[in-house]
């Protein structure tokens, strides 16, 4: 009777470690499909993210070449100005001095 008590108790034990570990077994499967799943939705945020930042850089690049580009057009249109008025103090600078040649000329021509 003892050996039959002995292996119920056995089998009791058995029976409780068995499920012991089965309830372990759930709770790591468990711990596997939630840090699975976490990191499923850390990856799908940091997808989304990274196509947001992909698309910022593409917009911010724009609009540095437009800035660029309009900088290149003032500085065009500056130097053409610049051109412009060089040459007219040329034209001026010459007529001046025609006119102060022509002036001294008289001057010389009048005599005392």
């Amino acid at each position: 009777m003892a050996s039959v008590t002995l292996k119920k108790e056995e089998h009791k034990t058995f029976a409780a470690e068995e499920s012991c570990i089965s309830t372990q077994d759930s709770s790591n499967e468990d711990d596997i499909l939630t840090t699975f799943n976490d990191l499923k939705t850390e990856e799908n945020d940091l997808d989304e993210q990274k196509e947001n930042l992909k698309s910022l850089l593409q917009q911010l690049e724009i609009k540095a070449k437009e800035q660029v580009e309009k900088e290149k057009r003032k500085v065009e249109k500056l130097n053409s100005e610049v051109l412009a008025l060089k040459r007219k103090c040329e034209k001026f600078s010459r007529i001046s001095k025609t006119i102060n040649s022509d002036t001294t000329l008289g001057r010389n021509q009048a005599g005392p």
